[in-house]
């Protein structure tokens, strides 16, 4: 498990492939966390999805859970790879649990998936993608620093009209010029103590 600031990411296990099919099932959590309102899965499926997911040594999936009181708020991703011989993640997460959304943990917890990247990973960049609607996630995303590198065009097709899908990236010397102000962001006065604990990544 690792624990960063108000949240710990821990394995996904089968036992909590019923949770994940009530979130996976609401159209309005997959509207933003897929792009796709009417993608719902049976728990078949799921189970199928998660044991391609174990095969794969290049993804990590996490269940991200309060630290306080141990509940189970969403999901999150690491999928290692590799472009021109760049060593890349690929990062995702969404908050199930939607009287959460817009608290700052979408924020908290794509810094945590960073650390997990560049600091145990030892990833060169990190991208995710975003539909053009989701405006909480750009946000979570800018104030991470990433960037975003550009768009696919009319790719997604929601609520009757087509909307274009977003690219972000962040390069490590990026991250590492603004990593101790994120950090204190959302850690508090508890980031020294963890610089001191995880190490001081290199450039």
């Amino acid at each position: 498990m690792f624990e960063f600031g108000r949240v710990r990411f821990r394995a996904l296990e089968r036992e909590d492939l019923g949770l994940l099919h009530g979130w996976e099932n609401d159209s309005e959590v997959i509207m933003y966390s897929r792009s796709r309102p009417l993608n719902f899965v049976s728990l078949a499926q799921l189970e199928k999805q998660y044991e391609d997911w174990m095969k794969d040594e290049r993804e990590l999936h996490f269940i991200v859970e309060l630290v306080d009181s141990k509940e189970a708020i969403g999901i999150a991703r690491l999928q290692k790879q590799d472009w021109g011989n760049v060593k890349t993640v690929d990062i995702g997460t969404y908050i199930g649990k939607k009287e959460l959304w817009g608290k700052g943990l979408g924020r908290e917890i794509t810094v945590g998936l960073l650390e997990m990247a560049f600091n145990q990973l030892n990833a060169e960049r990190c991208q995710a993608w975003s539909v053009e609607y989701n405006r909480r996630a750009h946000s979570a995303l800018e104030a991470c620093g990433f960037k975003k590198g550009g768009a696919a065009r009319q790719t997604v097709f929601v609520n009757g009209r087509k909307w274009d899908g977003y690219y972000f990236d962040i390069l490590r010397n990026e991250y590492l010029n603004t990593r101790l102000d994120l950090l204190k962001q959302a850690l508090g006065n508890k980031a020294e103590e963890y610089v001191r604990s995880n190490g001081k990544i290199e450039g």
